[in-house]
């Protein structure tokens, strides 16, 4: 599944002749003996501002892209032309006419929930201060080869993948291409290609360390899907759990995949079974922490005098839920912007530019569902 997200409409329609007769009507010429319709503006064209400076063209080019060969007087009042004009350069002319394209491509697993939200828009936002469009590539079903494809036959100038499902052969195969890219949450790195990577190990190692000082021994964690951000998230359990030599109790291990239903179905099951519950739960997202907090008081356990609970990511809802959640901040938008900016840079270099991979550390977000244990 494509989605786009471009901000510009092509409306086709088949008219008759009559139709077209009274659209022309209601329209008015202008001194260069174009038509525009009563009540609209005409676009300022870079030739307006060239005879408002009383400058050449090419000038007012030079200034626009911060070429060095313009003395200072003259950049002035093109600048003040441009200002006087509200005049706004033409990015899909400027691209057509370096014979590039103005369109990235964002591939991802998933749109549901409000991580990806916030990682869109943070990445959109840098694409539109940019001049570029943005194509939204969705396959959480598809094979590795399937994802490939459709990364190869975008058409897009760029692309920023967020997909655990694209193995390291077909990375390796779209590096031949030289397209710019950059990974989310996977560490590769080499000519156009960079990657940006919340570090879960550490995001994971905070929550743990937070509920063995808060006096809790007997701790659970509830996964998200098989991925490696709950890999990460639950090796830092283990390693918590194996450091203050605790035991690892597979009965309090349980799987949500990311859903706040299928956490909550999976704790319903656990209190079905009786099994006896353990001082906290570490709980691999938000999402799931929600669902679990409800089941413990629908079952009349309270959150946090019995059970304390931690999420991870820090949604925009957390803070607002009742009791607020206590979890990892994950900086979701700035992953998005660094991508974004990243990509843009790999792509302006004309494609000579080696890559990089940067890290983004998360934090500990204390609020309502922790409490020390006695």
């Amino acid at each position: 599944m494509k989605v786009s997200i471009r901000y510009r409409c092509w409306w086709i329609t088949s008219e008759s002749t009559r139709a077209e007769k009274l659209r022309n009507s209601f329209k008015a010429p202008t001194r260069s003996g174009k038509f525009i319709m009563l009540g609209e503006k005409p676009m300022v064209t870079i030739r307006d501002v060239a005879n408002e400076a009383d400058v050449a063209i090419s000038t007012v080019s030079n200034v626009l892209n911060g070429v060095d060969v313009v003395s200072e007087q003259t950049k002035k009042k093109v600048l003040e032309a441009v200002e006087k004009l509200k005049y706004v350069p033409n990015m899909n002319a400027k691209f057509l006419k370096s014979n590039k394209k103005n369109t990235v491509g964002l591939f991802l697993s998933s749109i549901q929930g409000d991580f990806y939200r916030m990682l869109t828009q943070a990445v959109h936002l840098q694409c539109k201060m940019k001049g570029y469009l943005l194509n939204i590539y969705v396959s959480n079903e598809n094979t590795s080869e399937e994802i490939y494809g459709m990364i190869i036959s975008s058409g897009v100038e760029g692309a920023i993948v967020f997909n655990e499902r694209l193995q390291d052969e077909y990375v390796e195969r779209i590096a031949l291409t030289k397209m710019p890219m950059v990974f989310i949450d996977r560490e590769f790195s080499g000519e156009n290609m960079s990657s940006v990577i919340i570090n879960n190990l550490e995001g994971g190692t905070t929550a743990m360390e937070y509920l063995i000082r808060q006096g809790h021994r007997r701790i659970g964690y509830i996964h998200g899907i098989k991925n490696i951000d709950d890999e990460l998230r639950y090796q830092a359990y283990q390693n918590v759990l194996k450091k203050y030599s605790l035991p690892i109790d597979n009965s309090i291990i349980l799987r949500g995949y990311f859903e706040e239903a299928l956490a909550y179905s999976e704790m319903r099951v656990l209190l079905l079974k009786g099994i006896q519950l353990p001082d906290a739960f570490f709980c691999a997202n938000d999402e799931m922490a929600w669902g679990c907090i409800h089941a413990l008081t629908e079952a009349g356990i309270k959150v946090p005098d019995q059970v304390s609970v931690i999420g991870f990511d820090d949604i925009s809802l957390s803070a607002y839920y009742t009791p607020a959640l206590t979890t990892i901040h994950s900086p979701v938008t700035e992953l998005g912007s660094a991508s974004a900016t990243e990509l843009l840079r790999l792509i302006e270099s004309d494609n000579e530019s080696p890559g990089t991979v940067t890290h983004l550390s998360p934090s500990l977000i204390v609020r309502d569902t922790c409490k020390v244990r006695i």
